[in-house]
């Protein structure tokens, strides 16, 4: 059976929200539990129960036990986060016996094992990455097996999602879909929370403003959107300094705690046989919890050859560099692009006209992706659930636009990584 969950604005503010110490370890204790009973490895479980003791882990612990749910033995897949990295905020050991569980599973989905097992090999990367800043792969080192683990593991997986591409399933798996009830953004929580982070931006000296979603409501109707679920926000990188940024949330009172910090990890080939793994030297999207639970996600914006870009670790979207004017947002007064116009139809084609569905995966005019390890695994796992559901030309959208960006190439009838 096929359960399928759509997200929950009340159920992440509760997640989101911080718990004292107490709670934390009974998270622990019961995300240790859970996870054995659910036939993970003991390395993986052990990980997963100080993650969860920690202030801002029991989210990533909580989308561990649905993968769990989903990948076990369990005659249920739970595919409402199948996009998860299961690699995330994993620690090199458990990463690498996750690795060996998944292929001792023959049952499971030849995609489904090799692309997770590539999440796996570049979390492995990534964290060696995060420790060094950079890292040089010669042919004799080390983890050079892991760099051509993820690249065969993911090659597998393209070529399994263009057997399944060439041949979809004559009847898509069926789902239960649990759709979301009615709790929605909280316009009051809202207002707290982008006050509070007028003063947390007075305070360090930044320029700030808002941008993506958030500008779109400030500009078509003076308020946030009703079906938004998190507030964007930009600062310049020139001023941004992520140590100062996490004395300032120290600082406050509980107002605010850090929920994640994301880099961009690039891969990149040289002409010798080497691969560099390299890291932007500041993040480029810091999550920022509120004390409503609102999430408010901190783009740190880079100019680049007359380009002004902000993103993830998976997407990047370009605009052309503006000044900043007010916007009543609400109750609150806000500062975003002088020229809206140009902005959000760089960023939204039409966005006079408001759409039902917005994929800010291929939809954007602007959308380029971040040539990462998690880029490419993201988007071809959403191409293969697109696949699953009989959605066959809104698969090929996406590995037509994964194509036209270079991040995979064409290779007989299939696609193979362009790292």
């Amino acid at each position: 059976m096929n359960i399928e969950v759509e997200k929950s604005y009340g159920l992440l503010r509760f997640i989101n929200k911080p718990r004292p110490w107490p709670v934390r370890c009974l998270y622990g204790v019961l995300s240790w539990c859970g996870l054995l009973l659910l036939g993970a490895p003991i390395r993986v479980a052990s990980d997963s129960c100080r993650l969860a003791m920690k202030p801002n882990g029991i989210k990533i612990v909580i989308r561990r036990v649905i993968w769990f749910v989903h990948a076990g033995w369990f005659p249920i897949s739970i595919r409402s986060d199948y996009f998860f990295d299961i690699s995330e905020k994993m620690s090199v050991p458990a990463c690498r016996s996750l690795i060996d569980w998944l292929e001792r599973r023959p049952h499971m989905d030849s995609f489904d094992r090799r692309i997770w097992q590539a999440d796996l090999y570049g979390g492995i990367l990534e964290r060696q990455c995060e420790k060094q800043g950079e890292l040089l792969l010669t042919p004799d080192h080390p983890l050079m097996r892991e760099d051509e683990a993820f690249r065969h593991s993911l090659d597998d997986a393209l070529q399994a999602l263009g057997r399944r591409l060439a041949d979809p399933p004559a009847k898509p798996q069926a789902s239960k879909r649990f759709k979301k009830g009615s709790d929605s953004f909280d316009k009051n929580d809202a207002y707290q929370t982008i006050g509070d982070f007028r003063q947390l931006m007075q305070g360090l000296g930044w320029s700030w403003y808002v941008v993506s979603g958030t500008l779109l409501g400030a500009v078509r109707e003076q308020d946030f959107l009703g079906h938004d679920y998190d507030i964007d926000v930009g600062v310049d990188f020139q001023d941004f300094e992520l140590s100062l940024l996490e004395e300032a949330v120290a600082s406050s009172a509980g107002s605010w705690f850090i929920k994640s910090v994301s880099y961009c990890t690039f891969r990149e080939p040289k002409e010798d046989g080497s691969v560099r793994y390299h890291q932007m030297d500041k993040p480029i999207l810091v999550k920022l919890v509120h004390r409503t639970g609102l999430v408010a996600d901190l783009f740190v914006h880079v100019e680049e050859s007359g380009v002004l870009w902000h993103g993830s670790a998976i997407h990047r979207w370009d605009n052309s560099p503006f000044e900043l004017a007010e916007y009543r947002l609400g109750e609150e007064t806000v500062y975003g692009a002088a020229d809206a116009d140009r902005y959000l139809t760089e960023n939204y084609g039409d966005w006079r006209t408001p759409v039902l569905e917005f994929d800010c995966s291929v939809d954007p005019p602007n959308i380029r992706y971040s040539r990462t390890a998690r880029a490419v695994t993201y988007l071809a796992k959403v191409a293969y659930r697109f696949v699953l559901d009989g959605d066959v030309e809104r698969a090929r959208r996406y590995l037509d636009s994964m194509e036209a960006s270079g991040v995979i190439e064409r290779y007989d009838s299939a696609w193979r990584y362009n790292g």
